[in-house]
């Protein structure tokens, strides 16, 4: 992928980082937080739809895509079985319970909000596999917008209810974002439409099976994935309500910036490190990039320290604690991508099945430091439950590349990272009580990672 091409990829994912620097405060001063916290558990539903209802038949789709003249056929066996299965499970439920929906998830009884939530679940799975067709067309920009979208529209309604001056509460929520997907899936079903419409031949039977026995397994390893980073949602939720929950969601939405950064690179770097095995590169190659990577998480981690005080200045008052709050947040975007380095080995060796279950034992940490967090320091708690657990993780993808692939040295790293972690750590639970000193140590960590980066060069 050249540079042109992959700029037109990483434009949605940047795009959605900067309209949410205006959508989170804007929600945050507008919304109540307890309505803020119910938005948090609808999308930890629809994650959980998407999850589910694929069946792993969006990555088996991606992996068929280049190998088949069928591309209408390959599409239509990828998307019918979720659709039909998601439509009658949807549908059973609104008939037998029609507030269960709106119940279970924003602790209402309201059969309307349940209809409205139904309608999101079903328009973002068809979005996703709308979304795979542009993405193997590489068509990036037409992507990219097919991300920015959705983000761009919810705001555009939030703006008409505020100029309007109605009451901002979670009806109007689940009203802009019922819109927003509705107005995205068929955006781009039209965009889209010289693919999915044309007549095609059926999948055979053994070729459906082929595609569900490649993509059920992944269904594993994304429910491991989902529960790392939605189990803390439902401890919060269960633990300290809906209002403490919609005080983290917020402050955790200002740590997306960094998952925009993760996405990107994790995007750019596994095609690239398979090149490079291809291409006989040597350990030493894959332990500059580790090192490089290690040096920018540092940077990342000191900066986002040295101006957390920041969000003191976009938020309410009831969010103050988010500065210190967002540095246990950043640890899952930050040390997932650096994972990616030192866990490559594990795709290099075709070890998926150690892969999957170095992220079971990661979701077992998450669970056990949820329980032990949540109940103690809420919001607070909840961030460092998820930031012990991808510490967890990047340790045992480490280690598991490191026995199957190469021994590569990872004593630097692991300093480094365990003084990052550490001190988010303390900074989140404690940070209040530090004052100028906590800005001061994360000075101390920019001034490293330049000598970090000089040295990776």
């Amino acid at each position: 992928m050249n540079l042109r091409k992959l700029a037109s990829f990483a434009f949605g994912s940047i795009g959605v980082a900067a309209v949410s620097l205006i959508t989170v405060p804007l929600m945050a001063w507008y919304f109540k937080a307890e309505d803020i916290g119910k938005i948090s558990m609808m999308q930890i539903g629809v994650s959980f739809c998407l999850l589910l209802f694929s069946f792993g038949l969006d990555q088996a789709y991606v992996r068929e895509f280049h190998a088949t003249n069928n591309k209408a056929g390959l599409f239509k066996a990828c998307i019918i079985p979720g659709v039909v299965l998601l439509l009658i499970g949807l549908s059973g439920l609104l008939l037998l319970e029609p507030t269960a929906l709106s119940r279970w998830l924003l602790g209402i009884n309201e059969s309307a909000y349940s209809v409205m939530l139904a309608t999101c679940f079903i328009a973002a799975f068809v979005g996703r596999f709308l979304s795979l067709i542009l993405r193997m067309q590489e068509r990036g920009w037409s992507f990219s917008i097919s991300q920015l979208m959705p983000k761009v529209l919810f705001l555009a309604v939030l703006g008409v209810f505020i100029i309007q001056n109605s009451r901002l509460e979670l009806p109007q929520l689940l009203i802009a974002h019922t819109v927003a997907f509705i107005s995205v899936v068929a955006l781009f079903a039209w965009n889209t439409r010289d693919h999915w419409h044309p007549s095609s031949e059926p999948i055979s039977l053994p070729k459906q099976r082929e595609l569900l026995s490649f993509g059920l397994p992944l269904v594993v390893s994304g429910a491991a994935f989902w529960g790392l980073t939605s189990l803390d949602r439902a401890f919060l939720k269960h633990y300290s309500g809906f209002e403490e929950l919609g005080l983290y969601s917020v402050i955790n939405s200002f740590a997306g910036i960094a998952v925009v950064l993760q996405n990107i690179f994790t995007t750019v770097w596994a095609p690239m490190a398979y090149k490079w095995h291809t291409e006989g590169a040597d350990a030493a190659q894959f332990q500059k990039m580790i090192d490089r990577v290690l040096a920018a998480v540092v940077l990342v981690f000191a900066i986002a320290g040295m101006f957390s005080w920041v969000i003191a200045y976009l938020l309410p008052a009831k969010y103050q604690s988010g500065q210190y709050t967002i540095m246990a947040c950043l640890v899952y975007p930050l040390l997932y991508s650096l994972s990616e380095t030192t866990g490559i080995g594990l795709g290099i060796a075709r070890k998926s099945a150690w892969s999957m279950m170095g992220m079971l034992l990661a979701l077992a940490v998450n669970v056990v430091c949820n329980f032990w967090l949540v109940p103690i320091y809420g919001a607070a708690g909840a961030a460092s439950a998820t930031a012990l657990s991808f510490f967890a993780l990047l340790i045992l993808r480490t280690e598991l590349s490191r026995r199957y692939w190469v021994k590569f040295p990872r004593a630097k790293l692991y300093f480094f990272v365990f003084i990052c972690t550490s001190y988010a750590l303390v900074y989140c639970l404690f940070g209040v009580n530090l004052g100028f000193f906590g800005i001061f140590i994360w000075l101390i960590m920019f001034i490293v990672s330049i000598f970090l980066i000089r040295a990776a060069r």
